[in-house]
């Protein structure tokens, strides 16, 4: 059946929006529209429609997502530049442990894991101290996330002395 201009809006309303619509969509909504009728336009006309349906918008929410910036870091030697991060809780061991520490350099991927017993700034400082630095080196930069044991004074501290910037 050929749809006159003038009824477009409606066979659109109830197709889509009516009760057997149901806002299917644009392909679903096409197909059951050109299933009985026709006119000029019709995929033009039901892309507009679906697109400025406002209960289909809410569900769906916007159409641009943001992305984060990403940077690329350059790093030129080994233990340059480090990441830091703790994972945990894990059921206790038998040495008390049930956390990991992990630390890995960015310029060779070398991942350095540690169990420590709680992930408290001092604990997390004495281990990066005695376990790494004295190991590696003293990295230029140390990027961890933004945990209390990272922005505690004691990891603050141990960062100015030893020369370290925190990203």
């Amino acid at each position: 059946m050929v749809v006159p201009k003038a009824k477009v809006p409606d066979v659109l309303q109830l197709y889509h929006s009516g009760c057997s619509g149901g806002h299917l969509g644009v392909k679903r909504t096409l197909l059951k529209i050109q299933e009985r009728f026709y006119w000029v336009h019709c995929r033009r006309d039901v892309e507009d429609w679906c697109r400025k349906c406002t209960s289909c918008a809410a569900v769906k929410g916007p159409q641009i997502r943001s992305k984060g910036a990403l940077k690329l870091y350059n790093v030129g030697a080994p233990w340059e530049r480090i990441a830091i991060y703790v994972a945990g809780p894990f059921p206790v061991t038998e040495s008390g442990n049930k956390y990991f520490m992990v630390v890995m350099d960015y310029f060779t991927k070398w991942p350095e894991v540690f169990a420590i017993p709680n992930q408290e700034a001092s604990t997390v400082a004495d281990k990066l101290v005695h376990k790494v630095f004295c190991r590696f080196g003293v990295p230029l930069e140390i990027h961890r996330d933004q945990g209390r044991n990272f922005e505690s004074q004691i990891f603050q501290e141990t960062c100015r002395v030893m020369g370290t910037q925190k990203t």
